[in-house]
């Protein structure tokens, strides 16, 4: 099984978008986006989002979506592969929103509600559950109660092996203070790994990295604690994003076992979102019954990270 993942991309910035031709022509089993699928505060509107009346923001969000899903290498590439998604901060609300608490602050809540309609539209556009909608009256856009993404798990299966678990969080719903995913979704993520057979892979989707880096990154919050908990008992590998490049990153537990992360950043966007280098990042996981191999993509080339191999049974490191 061939698994890409990668995440950061904006149909404004980089309306060319050559790096799905290059997934496509690897012919992976799946696709995962680890975050910002569109930048909803971009410098392309004379109002920040957050100065934005409800309506205002919902147009202007959703035409994003629109732009992106319409982009023809985007299109091909998830009319041909299954493709699952989470979001990140800027498509949420915008950068570090978490910052200034925006998920408690009843000023934003029309606003959180629509970038809610929106991104769970998307997700099942991906998904093949229907269409985003091509009408910004469409009633399903406009549920008062519409629920935040919150966790999923989706079943992968392996030729001649264990199916793989890739976990779908939520990683900005309940983002508040030093709890990053929250108890109830931590509920659900224990239960659905307890509910697996012995040995089976679990993949963590999320937004931000594991740790060792500056800025967003699970270290600032209590769950890293949770998740090395997990990782005692678990074969456990994160598939991250957010920082505009690839990264590979192991996290020990106190039992000596490994929280692996695996980072790549930065498909069609700038260093700096819309200023900087150019990026065009992705990363690739094959799996089969012995062994997980993680590599990275940068411009269509095998990038400077030298690529990982992990044996599942001891969930060790291959030199």
């Amino acid at each position: 099984m061939k698994i890409a993942f990668t995440s950061c991309f904006s149909a404004t910035v980089f309306p060319q978008q050559p790096v799905w031709k290059q997934i496509l022509a690897l012919k992976p089993d799946a696709l995962v986006l680890t975050g910002d699928s569109i930048y909803i505060d971009e410098l392309t509107h004379p109002t920040h989002p957050k100065a934005m009346a409800d309506f205002e923001f919902f147009q202007f969000v959703a035409a994003k979506y629109r732009r992106q899903l319409a982009q023809p290498d985007f299109a091909a590439l998830i009319a041909a592969v299954p493709t699952y998604a989470i979001w990140d901060d800027h498509d949420f609300l915008w950068n570090e929103s978490y910052e200034e608490k925006a998920i408690q602050k009843k000023v934003y809540a029309g606003l959180i509600r629509a970038s809610r309609a929106l991104f769970n539209a998307y997700c099942a556009h991906l998904e093949g559950r229907q269409r985003f909608p091509d009408d910004d009256s469409d009633a399903r856009l406009w549920d008062a109660n519409e629920p935040a993404p919150g966790y999923r798990q989706v079943i992968l299966d392996v030729p001649n092996g264990a199916p793989v678990h890739l976990h779908l969080t939520d990683g900005r719903s309940w983002r508040v203070n030093r709890t990053l995913l929250g108890s109830v979704q931590r509920t659900e993520i224990e239960a659905a790994m307890g509910a697996a057979p012995v040995g089976t892979l679990h993949l963590v989707a999320s937004g931000s990295v594991v740790e060792a880096h500056k800025g967003d990154q699970w270290g600032n919050f209590e769950d890293l604690a949770w998740l090395r908990e997990l990782a005692n008992k678990y074969c456990i590998a994160c598939l991250s994003g957010d920082i505009h490049a690839n990264d590979f990153h192991r996290i020990p537990t106190e039992n000596g076992r490994m929280v692996y992360d695996f980072t790549s950043s930065g498909a069609a966007i700038r260093r700096a979102i819309w200023a900087g280098t150019d990026c065009e990042n992705f990363g690739l996981m094959e799996i089969d019954a012995a062994t997980l191999r993680g590599q990275w993509i940068r411009f269509g080339q095998p990038g400077a990270l030298t690529p990982v191999t992990i044996d599942r049974l001891s969930w060790q490191m291959q030199a």
